[in-house]
């Protein structure tokens, strides 16, 4: 049995009157990967706090065996601005780092003033980055830069948005290849590429890895063990994120049998009690301690589930009218021609690599910029409800239950009802103390369910979330998603968040270069066709390379006949190709009004011109080789 390379020896922390945990010892294993799970508060980001010995502990003992080292990716970014990227990601304490570092000093120096002894330097170190593999260690730190997007590590910190500052914060601790690699959120201002990349290479991660995340598709592939934490207590399931759920779902069962027996009993000592037996017996003052005993001994649990629920109003026969907009930065082209007419009920997530304009597109629909070109009519009866990636400006002095109030006292939910702004602050998991609580005081997701409220409590019809998954813990994404499964209006979602989008969203737009593609279908779907595809391209370039080597065969000069033959081909197959992209434009952007005749025909057609193409290809192929 392997030994603990982290011991947690009876563990307590408590915040105010909020309880993280109760006694707790445990062990961490060499290559564990651990998902921590539960909702926002519950103390996850503080758990690894106390790993990390930021946070000290109220009593207990954390102990690492000898020589681990750790990494430590924080929500929020510690970098220094004054720093180049090149200076954060190299100025580790990774060994091979250090041996990069006296090796580019020492280049620098032979630049300005070459000399015998520094020119011995420059071999010795060489010799000894080769021996320690150390050049390796750079061209990985290169790979990851450019994975993430950073392809002049020369820029400063001070210059990068906050999502880019993520980025280099996330490098800059893959790069370090700790034992144990501490990760909270790593996936937020990660594009869905990235995260499918980054999902497989913690997979192949030698090392120890907790995490805490909310993309319940990464947590499940990465996973191995499940660390719930829960009113003070941490509770372990040995399992990825299908196994937890599953084991929970038969505990909740069980919970729920023994507490139908509590009941039974319940019933029985007090309809015995109700017969009135004799005083001076024994027997009463046992049943009643009996009595007393199954009313406290409850086995249902105290959490309260967040409870969503807007009146909302009807939409009108206009919804919303993009028409031909575009929009550039500079001369980065985000989109151009772009149109939609939404339709009732309709569900729509948004794709595509990090500022490629998504975020762009949504402030043109909620008129915050002006697109370049075209208009957008927005319906009479149309209301949005924006849900922003960035919380506005907070007063951190301001509390909880003020914060809402400066917007409305009063909030009208689905039924009708009118509730105060502190009944609909309970509904939200914000309970009387925390009301009165300032907002400082708020975990980071505490201030996104927050701010949920606030989007969402004035009921419109028209819901626009801008990577709504970042920092809400799991169950409170859940009801999110019921809550918008049942929404009588449309629905606009930029996420990174694959399960989200597959949950809640039936149409995609995704960002492709400098256009728009519309796709019919969520992103699962979007990947498997995007597979077919990518398959085809391979199986098509391999039948070329084929062709090829079949015509390298033939080597004579072309005649006048097949000169002439060779240019009509040429112009045939343009005439084709630009008739495939016309037909392929029609499914883009008239997915939505085309029939299922329309879809077959134009299909068919696609076929059979794909068969015209591929016979003058060859031919072409086969008189250019020829030539």
């Amino acid at each position: 049995m392997s030994k603990n390379i982290i011991s947690i020896e009876e563990l307590n922390k408590s915040f105010a009157e909020k309880l993280i945990c109760k006694n707790s010892s445990f062990g961490i294993f060499k290559n564990e990967k651990i998902g921590l799970v539960g909702i926002n508060g519950c103390g996850k980001s503080t758990l690894l706090k106390l790993l990390v010995g930021i946070e000290p502990a109220d009593s207990g003992k954390i102990t690492f065996r000898k020589n681990i080292r750790t990494g430590y990716l924080p929500q929020i970014p510690q970098l220094d601005p004054q720093k180049t990227i090149y200076e954060e990601i190299y100025f580790s304490d990774h060994p091979q780092f250090d041996l990069l570092r006296k090796y580019y000093r020492i280049l620098n120096k032979l630049e300005t003033e070459p000399t015998k002894a520094l020119e011995e330097e420059h071999h010795r170190i060489i010799k000894e980055i080769e021996i320690n593999d150390a050049w390796k260690i750079e061209v990985k730190a290169k790979s990851i830069l450019d994975k993430f997007g950073f392809s002049d590590i020369n820029l400063k910190i001070s210059t990068l948005s906050g999502g880019q500052k993520r980025r280099i914060d996330l490098a800059r601790v893959l790069m370090d290849e700790p034992d144990v690699l501490l990760l909270d959120e790593p996936t937020n201002h990660l594009d869905i590429d990235t995260i499918e990349w980054f999902q497989d290479y913690l997979s192949n991660y030698k090392g120890t890895i907790i995490f805490v995340t909310h993309d319940r598709y990464f947590l499940d592939a990465v996973s191995d063990k499940i660390i719930e934490m829960e009113n003070g207590k941490i509770n372990f399931f040995k399992g990825n994120y299908s196994y937890y759920l599953r084991k929970k779902e038969q505990l909740d069962i069980d919970v729920q049998r023994k507490e139908t027996r509590r009941k039974a009993q319940l019933k029985k000592e007090l309809k015995w009690l109700r017969r009135g037996a004799r005083a001076r017996t024994s027997k009463p003052k046992d049943h009643l301690h009996r009595v007393k005993e199954l009313i406290d001994k409850s086995y249902l649990s105290e959490n309260q589930d967040l409870d969503i629920s807007f009146k909302t109003k009807r939409l009108g026969k206009t919804i919303l009218e993009i028409r031909n907009i575009s929009k550039q930065y500079d001369d980065k082209i985000l989109f151009s021609n772009f149109n939609h007419n939404f339709q009732k009920l309709e569900r729509i997530g948004i794709i595509g690599l990090n500022g490629c304009g998504k975020t762009t597109l949504l402030r043109c629909i909620m008129e915050e910029i002006e697109p370049d070109n075209g208009s957008i009519k927005i319906g009479v009866n149309t209301s949005f409800s924006y849900f922003q990636q960035y919380i506005d400006e907070l007063d951190i002095n301001q509390t909880v239950l003020g914060y809402i109030q400066s917007f409305a006292h009063n909030i009208r939910t689905a039924d009708g009802i009118l509730h105060s702004a502190s009944e609909m602050l309970q509904r939200f998991l914000f309970d009387g103390k925390m009301q009165q609580s300032k907002l400082e005081n708020l975990s980071g997701g505490e201030k996104k369910r927050l701010y949920l409220l606030r989007s969402l409590m004035f009921g419109n019809n028209f819901i626009i979330l801008d990577e709504p998954t970042n920092d809400l813990d799991i169950r409170t994404l859940e009801i999110l998603e019921d809550y918008l499964d049942a929404f009588k209006g449309c629905i606009i979602v930029v996420s990174h968040d694959r399960y989200f989008l597959d949950r809640v969203t039936d149409y995609l737009f995704v960002f492709d270069d400098d256009r728009i593609i519309k796709f019919p279908g969520n992103y699962s779907d979007f990947l498997l066709v995007k597979k077919y595809r990518d398959e085809e391209k391979k199986k098509k370039k391999k039948k070329l390379e084929n062709k090829k080597q079949k015509i390298k065969k033939v080597s004579s000069k072309l005649n006048f006949k097949e000169k002439r033959e060779i240019k009509l081909i040429e112009k045939e197959m343009g005439n084709i190709e630009d008739k495939i992209s016309t037909l392929n434009g029609r499914i883009e952007n008239e997915a939505s009004i085309l029939s299922p005749a329309d879809f077959r025909e134009i299909t068919n057609e696609l076929e059979e011109l794909k068969v015209r193409l591929d016979e003058h290809e060859f031919r072409w192929l086969e008189l250019d080789e020829k030539n």
